[in-house]
C-alpha cells in the first residue's frame, strides 16, 4: 500500500457513502479505516497513544450526542495495522460520569463492549491525576490541569463527533478538547470563579465583537486551551467522526443527518474549519474560529487551507469541496424563554448564546433587544 506523508497544515478527506440517519457499527469502522489507512504517520514505538472520544454524557451511540464507539474501534484498528499493539491504546475522556438510573453507562453506550473487542483500554479520565501545563500568552487562564493520561501520552489522537452545540455552535476538534480538562476548570460553558468577579451584569453585556462578555470570555478559553494542548510534546492528529452529524443544541434537542465523511488534520483549527463548513456552516462567521484567527492560530477561510481526498491523493478544487458540502447548514439552536433560537440569522451572522439574559441586561441599561425568531424544538434520535 503507497502511504501519503501527512502535511501537518493540510486536511484530508476521507468518505463513505451514507444515506440515512442511522447506520451499522460497521459502516463506522469502515470510514475510520478510510480516514486513516493511508496515512504515513509519526507513531511512536513505544508509550501510549491515547484517543480523546466525545463522550461528556453516556447517550446510546446512535443518539450521536457521543463519538461512536465503533469508529473508535476502527481507529484502533487502524493503528494495530499500522504496528500499534491495541494494549498501548487507552480510549477516554473526562465526562459527567455514569448514571445508571438514565441508562448513561459505558455498557449501555457501547463504549464498553467495543473498546475490549478490540483490545485497547477504556480509561474515563475522571479520576485520574492532573498537570498544571502553561498557557503561553492565555488571555484568560495562564495555565490548566490536565489530566496526566494526555499529558504523559506518546501520541495524541483528537476524535469529536461532527455535531452542533448551543454556545459553541459546532463542536469539533477545539472545544472537544475541554474533556482532557480537570475540575473545576472543565465547565467553561458555565461562569467560573474568574469570570464572577465581574459580575453577572457585565458578563451579559454585549463586547465589541457583537457576543456577550461571557461568551467572549469562553472563545478565548479554547483558545486558551488550544495553545496549552500545542505546547504538549507529544504528536496530535484529529480524526472527526462525521459519518452522521447532527444540528440543534448537542444533547437531547436535535436531528440526525448523514454526512460520510471523516476529516483529519493535525491542525486543529483548519480541522474545524473544513468540519464546519462541510456541515454547511460558515467557519469565517463561527464566534470561537472567529476568536481563533484573531489570535493567530490558524487561518478560517476555507479557501486558505487545502484540503486532499483520501481516495485518490489529490487536492480538492472548490467545485470538490462544494459537492461533499451540505446545502442545508446543521443549525445550532439555543433554549430561550419561550422555546428556541438558532444561533446563526438567515444573512449568516451569529446571534449571542443565552438572549433572554443578555436583552434583560440590555432592557437595563435602556437598549434595545436583540431580536430573535423562537420555535418549538423536539427532540429527535
Amino acid at each position: 500500500m503507497n502511504y501519503m506523508k501527512i502535511d501537518n497544515d493540510v486536511v484530508y478527506l476521507a468518505r463513505v457513502p451514507i444515506d440515512a440517519d442511522v447506520a451499522p457499527g460497521e459502516r463506522y469502522r469502515e470510514l475510520a479505516r478510510a480516514a486513516l489507512d493511508g496515512l504515513d504517520l509519526d507513531l511512536p514505538d513505544s508509550g501510549t497513544v491515547v484517543l480523546k472520544a466525545n463522550a461528556t454524557v453516556l447517550f446510546p451511540a446512535d443518539n450521536r450526542i457521543i463519538t461512536h464507539p465503533d469508529f473508535l474501534a476502527g481507529l484502533v484498528e487502524s493503528f494495530a495495522a499500522k504496528g500499534v499493539a491495541p494494549s498501548r491504546i487507552e480510549v477516554g475522556d473526562g465526562q459527567s460520569g455514569e448514571h445508571p438510573e438514565d441508562n448513561h453507562t459505558w455498557k449501555s453506550c457501547g463504549y464498553a463492549d467495543a473498546i475490549a473487542d478490540a483490545g485497547a483500554t477504556l480509561l474515563p479520565f475522571n479520576k485520574t491525576a492532573v498537570r498544571d501545563i502553561e498557557v503561553d500568552g492565555g488571555v484568560i487562564y495562564d495555565r490548566y490541569p490536565i489530566y496526566t493520561a494526555v499529558t504523559d501520552c506518546a501520541y495524541l489522537v483528537n476524535v469529536p463527533l461532527a455535531k452542533c452545540h448551543n454556545l459553541g455552535c459546532t463542536t469539533l476538534s477545539i472545544k472537544n478538547l475541554m474533556g482532557i480538562l480537570g475540575r473545576p476548570e472543565r465547565h467553561l460553558c458555565s461562569p467560573q470563579t474568574c469570570d464572577e468577579a465581574l459580575g453577572e451584569e457585565a458578563l451579559f453585556r454585549l463586547g465589541d465583537s457583537g457576543y456577550s462578555v461571557f461568551e467572549e470570555r469562553f472563545y478565548h478559553k479554547l483558545c486558551d486551551l488550544l495553545i496549552a494542548t500545542r505546547s504538549l510534546p507529544m504528536p496530535r492528529l484529529t480524526v472527526v467522526d462525521g459519518l452522521i452529524g447532527r444540528d440543534g443544541t448537542a444533547f437531547k434537542e436535535g436531528r440526525n443527518w448523514p454526512l460520510g465523511w471523516s476529516v483529519v488534520s493535525p491542525n486543529e483549527v483548519h480541522a474545524d474549519v473544513v468540519g464546519t463548513w462541510l456541515m454547511g456552516v460558515d467557519p469565517e462567521a463561527t464566534p470561537y474560529l472567529q476568536f481563533a484567527a484573531e489570535r493567530r492560530l490558524g487561518s478560517i477561510r476555507i479557501g486558505d487551507i487545502d484540503v486532499v481526498d483520501l481516495s485518490t491523493g489529490d487536492r480538492m478544487n472548490a467545485a470538490a469541496l462544494q459537492a461533499v458540502r451540505r446545502s442545508e447548514p446543521l443549525m445550532p439552536i439555543s433554549r430561550c424563554a419561550d422555546g428556541y433560537y438558532s444561533r446563526f440569522r438567515a444573512d449568516g451572522s451569529a446571534v449571542p448564546w443565552r438572549i433572554d439574559q443578555v436583552n434583560k441586561q440590555r432592557i437595563k441599561d435602556g437598549l434595545e433587544p436583540v431580536p430573535v425568531e423562537v420555535f418549538e424544538a423536539q427532540a429527535a434520535g
